[in-house]
């Protein structure tokens, strides 16, 4: 099996601006976080987890995962900042932090996909944009993350990995209808655990 390393870039709370849940948001903002980490942690694939944040509300309690400032000058900074910590020529991915539905299972079977391209990545559920991008070699990838990011990705030579539209590894929330396809699916514990105190459906 080959082993990956997978950099997570995380805002925290002051993220998911778009995401009208109320006094919820920031709350939201950081279990959605915390349970992309949990599934990357648990994930059998997974040698090391980099965490890219300035909150430590993110991370605090976590353990095996390596944390890296983010330099809070954007996504594509902070990408950087997490990759320049890794070897150049083993396998890395870049793995979104508003996957609440993830599973170290699903994360599995994309990385061992993942295992048979140079660069690949996954698009989200409408298939316009990104929430996995990853390569055999760390310096291989061209992250192009942002408005229309499956195209710019399959355009700098990433290969669209075939991850089906339901899994929780292509459910990324901004809005509120994404979080409730996100709870059909079946949110980790951080996120559930939010949404049962504010008395949002989980």
């Amino acid at each position: 099996m080959q082993r990956w390393s997978i950099v997570i870039p995380v805002k925290g709370s002051v993220g998911k601006s778009r995401l009208d849940a109320g006094d919820a948001r920031a709350a939201l903002a950081i279990a959605f976080a915390r349970d992309a980490i949990a599934a990357a942690r648990a994930c059998d694939a997974v040698d090391l987890v980099v965490v890219v944040s300035c909150d430590p509300q993110v991370t605090v309690g976590l353990d095996r995962i390596q944390v890296v400032d983010d330099p809070c000058t954007g996504l594509h900074a902070a990408i950087a900042a997490g990759l320049a910590t890794l070897d150049p020529a083993a396998p890395a991915a870049v793995l979104l932090g508003d996957l609440p539905a993830l599973t170290a299972d699903e994360l599995d079977a994309a990385l061992a996909l993942a295992a048979g391209e140079h660069r690949s990545f996954v698009p989200d559920a409408i298939a316009t944009g990104t929430t996995m991008l990853a390569a055999t070699r760390a310096d291989a990838l061209r992250p192009r993350f942002g408005p229309g990011s499956a195209e710019l990705h399959r355009d700098a030579g990433h290969v669209e990995l075939p991850v089906a539209p339901g899994s929780g590894l292509r459910l990324d929330v901004d809005e509120l209808a994404d979080l409730h396809a996100a709870i059909d699916v079946g949110v980790g514990a951080h996120t559930r655990a939010v949404l049962q105190q504010a008395s949002l459906s989980a």
